[in-house]
């Protein structure tokens, strides 16, 4: 079945029509422009042969397609793939667009190697390879080390990056967050650790024997730590979780006599209340005084790989969400540029709209939702019941609501044929949605 008969293809979240997309990477805005990176495999909905798929927008809404950006390569650091990492525009090289990534080689891929490589401005040539700038850390025994994140804090930049440390234990591992200084991308400094799971705080809100894709990013004067967790312990030989965020401050340790950054959580949650979201990153956008974030959705549990393999595609980008703290909690609200996604409102008859797929909605509902699959027999399948005002994006298969006051939920949906998505609630408006260049 092509993407565009697909009534579960996801049209607005997605600009790849085949094979597997999983985490958001090196985001970064270059005159004027959103790029967008992904982990993404073009040769079949299954993750394998993982590069660096790319698009880009002024808008945030249109997308254009651009090449693939870093691959794998035979007898390198990265031959077994290019795996989460961030992009940044690099003072030191005159502001040049830069990739710090993890490269696997293919034996040992829970042990990444931290790469760098520079891009054209246009970010649609690689100019410089990926090359190794921070190995392994030896003499640690580590259950698995990836995802750097770099950021700016007391006049220096550093880089953290996911870990978990088996010390003497075969059977569980410590999660933690190793920490470099990187003022030269071409010089990795291992400094020691920013936070570990042995802090009461973490422990009790981010429980996992590897902290995957951390994201530190300034929201006001606090600071707030994303983590993805991760635990072999789990359904799997690697199970992720879910997503959860510490808020606290980004402190400089004075027994340090470098003065090295610490990150002191004072509570934290979870960042959404669905089942199918994982792996976020997040930017400053310090253009408009905010931080967006994207997120993986993958495709759901009720899912099989069979079906997933017939479709030729698996997992999508959530839309953009701009990140607020309010009393600690972490929220999230729609950034003003999605808005021109919508084509016409839509008549919404006895406090509820009923849609066949392919379905692309967007539902403002001031006082709670509840989401239902309507089968041809009558039978009804309760997807959700949400509370506080919404708004909900349905587009093929996903489905996200954005709380004003609540967590936002994000889920993958698969009405079958002759089902119909019912979403109810009082003072509802609705609103179809366009494919923008369509």
């Amino acid at each position: 079945m092509t993407p565009a008969a697909d009534p579960h293809f996801p049209a607005l979240h997605r600009v790849h029509p085949t094979g597997w997309i999983n985490d958001p990477n090196g985001i970064v805005r270059v005159d004027d422009r959103w790029h967008v990176h992904f982990q993404h495999n073009p040769g079949a909905p299954r993750h394998g042969n993982i590069r660096w798929g790319h698009m880009s927008s002024s808008d945030l809404v249109t997308w254009r397609v651009e090449p693939d950006s870093i691959t794998p390569r035979a007898g390198e650091a990265d031959a077994g793939g290019c795996w989460s990492g961030v992009a940044l525009r690099d003072g030191a090289r005159g502001g040049a667009p830069t990739l710090v990534y993890s490269g696997v080689d293919g034996v040992h891929d829970e042990l990444a190697r931290v790469m760098v490589a520079r891009t054209s401005e246009d970010m649609t040539e690689v100019l410089e390879e990926g090359h190794v700038v921070a190995g392994v850390p030896e003499g640690r025994r580590l259950l698995g080390v990836r995802d750097p994140f770099v950021l700016e804090a007391f006049g220096r930049r550093f880089a953290i990056q996911g870990a978990g440390d088996l010390g003497e234990s075969e059977d569980s591992a410590t999660p933690e967050l190793l920490l470099y200084s990187c003022d030269d991308l071409e010089q990795w400094e291992l400094l020691g650790t920013l936070l570990t799971g042995d802090d009461p705080i973490a422990a009790e809100v981010a429980p996992a024997e590897i902290w995957e894709c951390p994201q530190l990013v300034q929201i006001g004067e606090d600071w707030v730590l994303l983590l993805s967790l991760w635990d072999r312990r789990g359904a799997s030989s690697a199970q992720t979780d879910h997503t959860v965020y510490l808020v606290g401050s980004l402190e400089q340790d004075e027994q340090d006599e470098q003065g090295l950054p610490r990150f002191v959580p004072r509570t934290g949650g979870p960042i959404d209340s669905g089942s199918d979201l994982y792996a976020p990153q997040a930017i400053q956008d310090r253009e408009n005084e905010r931080v967006l974030m994207w997120g993986w959705s993958w495709e759901g549990a009720e899912r099989t790989q069979e079906q997933t393999d017939a479709q030729g595609w698996a997992g999508c980008l959530t839309l953009p969400r701009v990140l607020e703290l309010d009393q600690d909690r972490l929220l999230a609200r729609v950034p003003a540029e999605v808005d021109a996604l919508r084509a016409r409102e839509e008549l919404v008859i006895g406090n509820a709209v009923q849609a066949s797929a392919p379905i692309r909605l967007e539902v403002r509902a001031p006082h709670g939702a509840r989401v239902e699959i309507l089968s041809a027999d009558g039978t009804v399948r309760e997807i959700a019941a949400l509370d506080g005002g919404l708004r909900i994006f349905v587009d093929g298969s996903i489905l996200e609501a954005i709380g004003d006051r609540d967590l936002p939920h994000t889920r993958r949906l698969y009405p079958a044929d002759g089902e119909q998505l019912r979403i109810s609630g009082q003072e509802m408006q609705v609103w179809s949605l366009q494919i923008p260049g369509s």
